[in-house]
């Protein structure tokens, strides 16, 4: 029998069918290898949350990304619960190779536990060298404050008071309850400087903060705060619209900077999207200073504000630019007051804009150590206020200037935002619909499509 004969037979059809078939699985097994090889080296995440649940905020990636030493987060829970945290936690040993995240059962290593602190399940602590931070949360900004914390060590932002500046503990709209909080996430304690009483600023101190005093500060008090930019410290001002502070306004010129005593008030259209009012300047331009890079883009609020002028001829060692602009239809009603209820703009006395709402400049020292003073000013206090600091990106504003003032330079970015819960809102008529179509209407249609199959088959 030919060899030809043997192949078209029954056993030749058998080998052809053995061949085929180690001859597909050898291309399935091959491209099980590609598509795994593609993965590895190509990780791509889509997440389509609306909240983005399921990303790092810019500002985590951007801490991990410049880590030069090993990071450890050890997550303290019962074994069964380790899956809850992989999602989150998982995320941050992706992001970096110096970040290693260790599941531990403290009921199985108490030892562990006993070092870290840990009295109860779901603890999770952030440890880099010798310091160690135990995390307000497992989502992601209790875990990156954490990391803040450990990698930057405690900051002291000096609040000053008595000339009726917003109180740090107040939970009314218009208190700093909420920016307090924020500025303890960050890593940032707080104390109030009591200056009439006692005019210095103690030397462990990051930072004074002057927010919206209603009465202006003595000659001699604004000459400690000059002496102690020159010195090297740092400032952040926020001054109210309507108030008039002549010295403040004096020792702001000796930064270069004019403090106007007006009201911006912005008839840019875009601002009716957001539902603001004209006087709530909407910001969507920025300067080229870092603290507000990562907002292009974003939209801030600056709420009854007062605008500057950044002087054109700086004194020597003394520079200044503006933060942020208003839009070219706003203009400053000048000597503007609450008591003043009409609202025009009157040529000749009225400034048109653009108007500048925030500056931020440097100050360097004299003698032979060479220092550099910091210094943000804003024209409004109320940016900070509990109903205004969660909108759009105040919040961002508010810390990028803090982290600036302090030379956290690599803080400054977009933060985390809370996770929000997903709601179905439905009036009655709605709802009716919904009722009458899951319960009555599609289990009857149900119904007759089967009495019409049934009907055709008869």
């Amino acid at each position: 029998m030919a060899w030809k004969d043997r192949i078209a037979g029954r056993s030749g059809q058998q080998v052809l069918s053995g061949a085929n078939f180690a001859l597909y699985t050898l291309i399935v097994i091959a491209l099980v290898v590609l598509v795994n090889w593609f993965v590895n080296n190509h990780d791509k995440r889509w997440d389509m949350t609306p909240n983005k649940k399921y990303s790092l905020s810019a500002q985590t990636h951007k801490i991990l990304k410049d880590l030069n030493s090993d990071v450890n987060i050890y997550a303290f829970d019962k074994e069964r619960n380790f899956g809850e945290r992989r999602d989150v936690l998982g995320m941050y040993a992706s992001a970096s190779n110096h970040v290693k995240v260790k599941y531990v059962d403290p009921d199985r290593q108490p030892a562990l536990a006993k070092e870290y602190s840990v009295r109860s399940y779901g603890t999770i602590v952030v440890a880099a060298g010798e310091r160690h931070m135990e995390a307000t949360g497992d989502g992601e900004e209790g875990l990156t404050n954490a990391l803040v914390r450990v990698l930057k060590g405690q900051r002291t932002a000096c609040f000053i008071e008595t000339h009726g500046e917003r109180s740090l503990d107040s939970t009314e709209r218009d208190g700093y309850d909420h920016f307090k909080k924020q500025l303890s996430n960050e890593n940032y304690q707080t104390e109030m400087l009591p200056f009439l009483q006692k005019m210095e600023i103690p030397t462990d101190c990051t930072m004074v903060v002057i927010a919206g005093p209603q009465n202006d500060y003595l000659p001699q008090e604004t000459d400690v705060i000059n002496k102690y930019l020159q010195g090297g410290g740092r400032a952040f001002v926020m001054l109210d619209a309507g108030v008039e502070l002549p010295n403040l306004a004096k020792l702001m010129g000796d930064w270069g900077v004019t403090v106007r005593n007006d009201l911006v008030i912005d008839e840019n259209p875009m601002a009716q999207i957001f539902g603001t009012e004209p006087y709530m300047p909407l910001i969507i331009k920025y300067g080229a200073s870092p603290i507000v890079q990562p907002l292009n883009g974003r939209a801030t609020i600056f709420p009854l504000s007062r605008s500057f002028e950044v002087g054109k001829d700086a004194k020597p060692g003394v520079s200044a630019d503006s933060l942020c602009d208003t839009s070219a239809d706003s203009y400053g009603v000048t000597d503007w007051n609450p008591k003043i209820k009409e609202i025009q703009f009157h040529a000749g006395k009225d400034v048109k804009g653009p108007l500048s709402v925030a500056v931020a400049g440097s100050i360097s020292g004299g003698g032979e150590k060479k220092t550099e003073g910091r210094f943000v000013a804003l024209g409004t206090a109320r940016i900070a206020e509990n109903s205004f600091l969660t909108f759009q990106s105040d919040r961002d504003f508010i810390m990028n200037s803090i982290n600036w003032l302090s030379a956290d330079e690599d803080l400054i970015s977009i933060r985390a935002t809370p996770p929000e819960s997903q709601h179905l809102t439905m009036n009655a008529e709605q709802m009716r619909r919904l009722l009458v179509l899951g319960v009555f209407g599609i289990p009857i249609l149900i119904v007759l499509i089967g009495v019409m199959v049934w009907w055709q088959r008869r």
